[in-house]
C-alpha cells in the first residue's frame, strides 16, 4: 500500500498535536455562520457567539423548523483547517444522521465532537425531529481538547444537514486553539 504526502502530512499535524497539548493552551470560538437553503423550511432564530469571559466565548443556536415532522437526514460534516485559506484535514464524511443517533460509536470522531455539544442541546435523540433545535450557551474547555489534541491554529467545522426534500441548512463554526 502506497502512502500520499497528504496523509504523512496529516498524520505529522495530529502527532504534534498529541505533543504540543498542556497547560498553557487555550480554545475558543471566533466565527459563526448559519445558513438556510430553504427559509419556508428551515429558520434561525439564532446564530450568535456571546464573549463571557477573556478565553470564554459561548455559541447559541437556535434552528426553527416549519414543517414537521423530518425524516431521513443526512450529514455532510467537514473539519478543516486554517493554512492559505481553509483546507481539509482528516474528515470529510457524509453520513445518516438518524442512523448516526442510534450508532453514533460507528463515527467515532463525530461522536467526540457531538458529545462536546449533547449536554447544551435538546437534539438528545434519535428521527424523527419534530422540534425547534437549540444549542444554548455552549463553551470550548481545554478538557474538551484532551480527547482531541489539534496543534494551536485556526480549524472550522462545517455541518451541512440536508434531506432528498428539502434544501437543508448549514453552520459553519471556526474555533482557534493557541497558547
Amino acid at each position: 500500500m502506497r502512502v500520499g504526502p497528504n496523509f504523512v502530512l496529516q498524520a505529522f499535524i495530529v502527532l504534534w498535536g498529541f505533543a504540543t497539548i498542556g497547560e498553557g493552551l487555550f480554545v475558543k470560538f471566533t466565527n459563526l455562520e448559519c445558513e438556510s437553503f430553504n427559509k419556508s423550511v428551515v429558520k434561525f432564530e439564532k446564530c450568535r457567539l456571546k464573549a463571557v469571559a477573556r478565553h470564554n466565548v459561548s455559541l447559541n443556536i437556535h434552528i426553527k423548523f416549519f414543517v414537521n415532522p423530518i425524516h431521513d437526514i443526512k450529514l455532510h460534516a467537514q473539519l478543516l483547517h486554517k493554512g492559505n485559506g481553509f483546507r481539509p484535514l482528516l474528515y470529510n464524511d457524509t453520513l445518516d444522521f438518524c442512523q448516526f443517533m442510534k450508532n453514533p460509536k460507528r463515527w467515532m470522531f463525530w461522536k467526540l465532537i457531538f458529545d462536546a455539544f449533547s449536554p447544551y442541546t435538546n437534539m438528545n435523540h434519535t428521527c424523527p425531529v419534530n422540534h425547534d433545535v437549540i444549542v444554548k450557551d455552549l463553551s470550548l474547555t481545554t478538557d474538551m481538547m484532551q480527547l482531541l489534541p489539534f496543534p494551536p491554529n485556526t480549524y472550522l467545522l462545517r455541518f451541512r444537514f440536508f434531506n432528498a426534500i428539502y434544501r437543508g441548512f448549514q453552520t459553519s463554526v471556526q474555533l482557534t486553539v493557541y497558547n
